[in-house]
């Protein structure tokens, strides 16, 4: 007697391939009667790190895929040192940055295209190809006509560099480091074997080079091939899907559980053979412990940006043990929930065998084949042994309806990268007067950039002075900017502003500004700049959308010329806020020199170019205010005024403005008819000028006498405050 079984029956109809086929799925099968070597086929892992090890498997991708690929070559990092400023007896400054070029393998198979791109989990090219990070990148597609890479080629000796041709990669051409802490990232790729679904009818013929034939209609998302053999790579789809195989005109075919077969055995029990009593045919039942609690499959999330997600089937308080299946593909939640379920009800009923002695028919039994008892009961065949005039069957239960539902599925919570557009940069050059935690012996020319659209991080900054430029690195964080969407009337600098309402549009939408309803005289109200003026806010209301509205304001702040002039409608408005500026080291300029400035973000086809003239706002003290003269009985004249304080405090209760400088120290000259006839020195805010002092000066009645009174700074004078006799 003769035993015939699935291993067998490969090898038969198509070799070693065959034979490793059929190994497959008579575990996929009856796992209680085979029992192959445990699987070294691709697992989800094996796609969630970055390799870079010699030898080690490149993933045959079919449909779409997020793969980490494997590093085929490298440069080392490569630091570069750029220095900046000097001269004129300045220091330089010596800046370090590193980058690297490399290959990733992606694909041991050609690929349609690349999509996505994360580097360290962060997305770094958007699903339109745009990048987030300055690099250059070129695609090799991997099919039989694949060039050399030129950066490649220069790097090998000539006639040397392999073209890598079947296989997908990525050259990423100086990559820089800074981003991620100076170390290459782990990248992973959204690559495209194909657009649209996968059939897996497809998938196991390509695979299996022909020679299973499907006629499944299950679709899927992306499969990852990997294994040393045909078996390994299709034993996670037969292990986890809902299909099932039958041997058709002496071929492999695997189809959907629960199809109709084409033709269905009627079983004519033989009860002797050659005068010998054959065993009855029986009905086995499996002990409730070895049915599963509940069936999990762990696969990639279509929805969730290929991570890993699992759906597990509904429990059952008879069962005694986990099945725990992984499957390489990417699928949607609801068909991994329909498989899983499938894959539930599927063991449930093969774990119940019927058994027994068939006389000979005029069509042969064989593995995969559907038959019927006299019960109606339809069985499927998993062993037969061939007699002189009987077959033994050995067969497995098939479900009476398979129900493959959805119902309950859920992809779970996901926070993906946000993938924005860049847009453009917008940039502005300031001179800021000192502020809170500022250096009062340096001058303050500030940085302000920003993007049209949400995605805009940083731009790359290059200054001139005297025609020499220099890369001074990037800008800061994006800076709230806007413009004005009414006009603003001319106000009394010394008095709040009440009455004004500006109402203003932010350039994207990823900007926002925190509503608050306090006073602007507040330490801690927002500094905004609005076309060449300083304005505390006291007010900020939200309008909805990239709209709001300012109100309350203290106007002119720590401007050498006391106005606060009129603002039309379109006026740029900028927050001034610590986190987005960047000051330009003041060792890179002058005071009184003109400094060109040049910014380029990824999303810019050329620079864009600003202009500003450095005076030095941030050292040189505020022009005193209030100021008044007297003239007592005696005739001597007293002159007062009020300190101002370039470190811009905010309004505090009781206290005086601090002092910036060495000293309180005041400049005061008298003019007559615009001719200075005398000069003091004061050292706090008062002057008094003796009678007879006056008089020697020899002012006339018809002469125009003014004070001009300035204070001392370390670098520098205040413009003048004015005021005449009375």
């Amino acid at each position: 007697m003769a035993t015939l079984v699935l291993t067998a029956v490969g090898s038969a109809i198509g070799g070693p391939i065959g034979g490793a086929i059929g190994g497959a799925i008579g575990r996929q099968i009856d796992a209680e009667i085979f029992a192959p070597p445990a699987r070294q086929g691709s697992r989800l892992k094996e796609l969630a790190v970055q390799t870079s090890s010699y030898g080690s498997q490149i993933p045959a991708i079919f449909g779409a895929m997020r793969v980490a690929g494997t590093v085929i070559w490298s440069t080392d990092l490569i630091e570069e040192r750029t220095k900046s400023g000097g001269g004129k007896g300045r220091p330089a400054t010596v800046n370090y940055s590193y980058r690297v070029s490399l290959a990733v393998a992606l694909s041991s198979r050609p690929i349609a295209r690349v999509g996505r791109i994360w580097a360290d989990g962060n997305l770094i090219r958007g699903v339109q190809g745009d990048f987030k990070i300055d690099v250059q990148m070129r695609v090799h597609e991997g099919h039989e006509n694949q060039q050399p890479d030129p950066l490649l080629a220069s790097a090998e000796a000539l006639g040397q560099c392999p073209a890598h041709r079947g296989i997908a990669y990525v050259i990423f051409e100086d990559l820089q480091l800074a981003e991620f802490g100076n170390r290459i990232p782990s990248l992973t790729f959204e690559i495209f074997e194909r657009e649209g679904p996968l059939a897996l009818s497809a998938l196991l013929n390509m695979v299996s080079k022909g020679d299973i034939a499907s006629q499944s209609a299950l679709e899927i998302g992306g499969f990852a091939v990997a294994g040393t053999s045909v078996r390994e790579a299709v034993a996670p789809i037969l292990e986890t899907c809902p299909l099932e195989l039958i041997m058709c005109d002496s071929h492999l075919v695997i189809r959907d559980i629960g199809m109709t077969q084409d033709f269905v055995h009627s079983i004519d029990i033989a009860v002797e053979e050659n005068g010998r009593a054959l065993e009855k045919a029986k009905h086995v039942l499996p002990p409730a412990a070895n049915i599963p609690v509940h069936v999990a499959l762990r696969y990639y999330d279509a929805e969730r940006d290929y991570q890993a997600g699992i759906q597990q089937s509904g429990s059952d308080p008879s069962g005694r043990a986990d099945m725990r299946l992984e499957l390489p593909a990417v699928l949607s939640a609801e068909t991994a929930k329909a498989f899983v379920e499938a894959k539930d009800s599927d063991v449930r009923y093969a774990r119940q065998f019927w058994s027994g002695s068939a006389a000979a028919s005029t069509r042969a039994y064989q593995p995969g084949d559907h038959v019927r008892t006299a019960d109606n009961r339809k069985w499927q065949i998993s062993e037969i042994e061939v007699g002189l005039g009987t077959t033994y069957i050995k067969a497995k239960a098939l479900p009476k309806h398979l129900a493959i539902s959805a119902s309950g599925s859920a992809a779970g919570r996901h926070v993906p990268s946000v993938d924005q557009p860049i847009g453009q940069t917008r940039i502005l050059a300031l001179e800021l007067p000192l502020v809170s935690g500022g250096d009062p012996d340096k001058p303050a020319l500030a940085v302000f950039a920003a993007g049209t659209e949400a995605g805009w991080k940083r731009a790359a900054l290059s200054l001139s002075t005297d025609d020499q430029w220099s890369d001074i690195g990037t800008t800061a964080l994006p800076v709230v900017i806007g413009n004005t969407q009414n006009a603003m009337a001319a106000h009394h600098p010394f008095l709040l502003d009440e009455a004004s309402a500006l109402d203003i549009l932010l350039l994207n939408a990823a900007m926002v500004l925190a509503t608050r309803d306090t006073t602007p005289l507040a330490a801690d109200a927002p500094i905004f700049w609005i076309d060449g003026e300083f304005v505390r806010v006291g007010c900020i209301v939200a309008l909805g959308g990239k709209s709001y509205r300012l109100s309350r304001f203290s106007r002119g702040l720590a401007a050498s010329a006391i106005y606060a002039p009129a603002h039309a409608v379109g006026a740029q408005i900028v927050l001034i806020d610590a986190s987005a500026t960047l000051i330009i080291s003041e060792n890179m300029y002058q005071v009184g020199q003109s400094v060109i400035l040049e910014a380029q973000g990824l999303g810019d086809a050329t620079p864009l170019t600003t202009v500003i003239v450095a005076e030095g706002l941030a050292i040189t003290p505020l022009p005193p205010v209030h100021g008044r003269v007297t003239k007592d009985d005696s005739g001597n004249f007293d002159l007062f005024w009020k300190r101002r304080s370039r470190l811009d405090l905010g309004w505090v209760d009781g206290v005086d403005q601090a002092q910036a400088e060495d000293q309180e120290s005041y400049r005061v000259g008298l003019y007559i008819d615009d001719q200075m006839l005398r000069e003091w020195t004061a050292t706090e805010n008062h002057l008094r000028i003796s009678a007879s002092e006056m008089a020697s000066i020899g002012a006339q009645p018809n002469n125009v006498v003014v004070f001009k009174i300035q204070q001392i700074g370390r670098f520098a004078l205040s413009d003048p405050l004015t005021f005449g006799l009375s």
